[in-house]
């Protein structure tokens, strides 16, 4: 997996940035202005907030693009407790959990807690999200596009959780997980789905075999 990882040292906390990873959420710098700054440089300036501060700014880059480690390893990143795929309007799938994402020969090629995944079928950086929903006008809801309901809870809803990309076609999630929508509802649970990210499902955001019609090609 591609990455080009700019770091910032403060006396108490080490922030990465890898540039190949960002979306331009902008979670990081509306919330945290002082520190996270387009504007300046360099963008990133850790002493100009409190760790902890910034550890909860980190967190919500959906991307994984942003990753920060303290020296008080008490408000370090943990493994989420549970597995989540929140979808967003319009846009990709972001991931939570203990992720590992394979490719078609079952290969890892990223081992992460927080990523955005393309659904457009557009990125040049598959499976990543580059932003090129914008530029394909891709429209897709942040709920499910078929009526459905969620399936029964989970007996565990952590541990795990592989995304493997299958060549041309679909992603393959394995282990246990939560689909949510934009708001953050659960709206599916399960522990094995095939997700499209051909952009062309009818039953967004499951693949229905559209991808074998419409020419999507994915390593």
């Amino acid at each position: 997996m591609r990455s080009k990882i700019h770091t910032y040292k403060a006396d108490e906390i080490t922030v990465e940035y890898d540039l190949f990873r960002c979306i331009h959420a902008e979670e990081c710098w509306r919330r945290l202005s002082v520190v996270f700054d387009p504007q300046k440089r360099p963008w990133i300036e850790p002493d100009q907030a409190s760790p902890a501060q910034i550890m909860e700014t980190v967190l919500h880059c959906p991307s994984g693009a942003l990753h920060a480690e303290p020296k008080d390893t008490s408000i370090a990143e943990s493994i989420p407790a549970t597995n989540t795929i929140q979808l967003a309007a319009d846009g990709p799938l972001y991931i939570r959990g203990e992720v590992t994402v394979l490719d078609a020969d079952d290969r890892p090629i990223l081992q992460d807690t927080r990523m955005s995944l393309c659904r457009c079928g557009s990125a040049v950086s598959k499976p990543l999200c580059d932003n090129a929903h914008v530029k394909a006008n891709f429209q897709a809801p942040a709920g499910l596009l078929a009526n459905g309901e969620p399936s029964a809870v989970l007996e565990a809803e952590g541990g795990a959780l592989t995304i493997k990309t299958t060549r041309n076609g679909s992603l393959k999630v394995t282990g246990n997980f939560s689909i949510l929508d934009g708001t953050g509802q659960v709206i599916f649970t399960g522990q094995q789905a095939w997700l499209c990210r051909c952009g062309g499902s009818a039953n967004k955001p499951f693949c229905d075999g559209t991808h074998k019609h419409n020419g999507f090609t994915a390593d």
